[in-house]
């Protein structure tokens, strides 16, 4: 059975949190939300608000000299400094989007989590091995109502990572069909 079928079946093209597509030897889940929870109104926002400060920093040079302890030429150019830093971080922190994505590889035995920009494209990625895979489960507990996390306990350390957030049913059906493709992939070896 290939991935557009099981995901099919799941009724993944009407998943609202969660994005379901085949890949070359299985499939992927990706947040449509980020771990931010940010709307794209809120990244304009902040985004506009790291410009305006930069631009602040360079719209203070047009005014008058204020007195100052010390000189209003070293003031003014900490001032701009300080400003274009912050607008720079908040513009950013806002570009970089707050995506994650999950996709298994039974050929290699490996989970593959990533960290997507809001372009789409892959702007961190970990492999992690079956082997070192102690458990994957949902998490409910922290969450918001309706809402659940995917989190994969690692063997040699009590670090867990957080794959991906969304709609509990949607994790919990991408749970069940990420835990079955690995017990396949384990009896296969």
């Amino acid at each position: 059975m290939n991935a557009m079928t099981r995901l099919g079946t799941l009724g993944a093209d009407s998943w609202h949190s969660l994005t379901a597509a085949p890949v070359n030897a299985g499939y992927r889940f990706s947040e449509t939300k980020g771990r931010f929870r940010h709307t794209s109104r809120n990244e304009a926002l902040l985004r506009f608000l790291g410009l305006t400060l930069v631009m602040g920093a360079l719209v203070q040079w047009t005014l008058p000299n204020a007195n100052f302890v010390g000189d209003p030429n070293s003031t003014k150019a900490l001032l701009s400094i300080g400003f274009s830093l912050v607008g720079m971080a908040l513009y950013h922190f806002a570009v970089r989007g707050h995506r994650s994505e999950i996709s298994f590889d039974p050929i290699k035995g490996e989970i593959v989590v990533c960290a997507l920009s809001r372009q789409d494209r892959q702007k961190g990625t970990r492999r992690i091995h079956l082997s070192k895979v102690k458990s994957i489960y949902v998490r409910r507990s922290d969450m918001p109502p309706g809402e659940a996390a995917l989190r994969i306990r690692l063997n040699d350390t009590s670090h867990e990572i957080t794959a991906i957030r969304g709609a509990h049913d949607e994790i919990e059906l991408a749970h069940g069909l990420l835990c079955r493709d690995i017990r396949m992939a384990k009896k296969r070896r």
